[in-house]
């Protein structure tokens, strides 16, 4: 018999639901020890946990004491509790990083979503998060056993990108960077490589930028759009954003980098891999640790984005070549088996 993990949770209709809930739980259709049950935090009043191995809860804070009470009833039963965190959200020494990097203006608002994390996150047992400078993190503020469970692709994602390539491996005419952060929370980001992208753009008349989403922009960058080289496309759902991925012959995925950059993961690197799109990013922790410069991906400092974008602009057969190797690497590791290994041992750990 499956050993179980029971998920609370608080919202099924967003991101943070599909990376640490589903797409574990469709990865987890294959194991023979571990099987995943969720439930949403306003129907877990009387929820039987007598066959439950581990509670975790997904990232939320607490509200009406509902999670308190789980807590307690799992901890009553010998039922070891965690959190599952990919933010930095839990530190108040690192809420001016926070501040810096959305430009959130209400404070309120995020010394109360703090307060309300760290109030469940004294209760638990461990935590789960997104990658190692997370987990060291969250150690340091809480001195807890705490394990890493990749961000992940899903079946949906991986076989529409399969089909995508496939059908046409032929990118669209000229030369299309994309920029899928498209938020006004990103400003500060997308500031950092605009001087050298206008750059590119002035020297490359089939050049053209790609942004999904809503995105403030200095006049220059809006005298591009008026021109009609910079394109603006509203929000898609995550199965057609692979689609615009596909079109595009570079993404971009520029960070301002700090601590808090540094908790965030991969996933813009990753969703774009699948497809065969060569990916340029910040050196944050987690690009990092997944793209190996001019090998499977880019890394970029400020100054050094023109050169990049240059490079893959005179070398289309070396994107090409790049985008094959991002798109080995994701498969392998957030996809399938060696994914399905790392959930299984990151339970195990907390379960002995």
């Amino acid at each position: 018999m499956k050993k179980v993990v029971s998920y609370i949770v608080e919202d099924e209709n967003c991101p943070q639901f599909r990376y640490r809930v589903k797409n574990v739980q469709t990865v987890l259709e294959t194991s023979k020890e571990w099987e995943i049950r969720y439930y949403l935090k306003s129907k877990i009043d009387g929820l039987d946990l007598s066959d439950v191995s581990l509670l975790i809860i997904e990232r939320q804070t607490e509200k009406d004491g509902r999670i308190s009470r789980i807590i307690r009833k799992a901890q009553r039963l010998g039922v070891k509790v965690l959190m599952d965190l990919d933010d930095l959200v839990f530190d108040y020494r690192d809420l001016k990083i926070l501040m810096d990097s959305v430009q959130e203006k209400n404070l309120l608002y995020w010394v109360g979503y703090f307060w309300g994390i760290r109030r469940i996150a004294k209760k638990v047992d461990g935590f789960l998060c997104t990658n190692e400078f997370l987990a060291d993190k969250l150690k340091r503020s809480f001195n807890k056993p705490t394990q890493v469970i990749s961000n992940s692709l899903n079946r949906e994602q991986v076989e529409v990108s399969d089909k995508l390539i496939k059908k046409n491996n032929i990118k669209q005419d000229g030369f299309v960077i994309g920029y899928f952060s498209g938020s006004p929370t990103h400003v500060k980001d997308f500031r950092l490589i605009e001087a050298e992208l206008i750059r590119f753009l002035n020297s490359h008349e089939d050049a053209k930028l790609r942004v999904v989403g809503d995105m403030e922009f200095s006049d220059e960058i809006k005298r591009w759009i008026n021109g009609g080289r910079v394109e603006i496309l509203r929000k898609v759902d995550y199965l057609k954003l692979q689609e615009l991925l596909f079109e595009v012959d570079v993404n971009i995925a520029p960070l301002v980098v700090n601590d808090f950059t540094n908790c965030k993961s991969e996933l813009k690197y990753f969703e774009a891999a699948v497809v065969e799109t060569t990916t340029i990013a910040s050196p944050t922790y987690a690009f990092k640790n997944a793209i190996e410069d001019g090998k499977n991906g880019f890394l970029a400092g400020p100054g050094e984005w023109f050169d990049k974008f240059e490079y893959l602009y005179n070398n289309p057969k070396k994107n090409r070549e790049v985008a094959k190797r991002a798109r080995e690497y994701a498969l392998k590791r957030y996809y399938g088996k060696e994914l399905r290994k790392q959930v299984e041992e990151a339970y195990d750990y907390f379960a002995k």
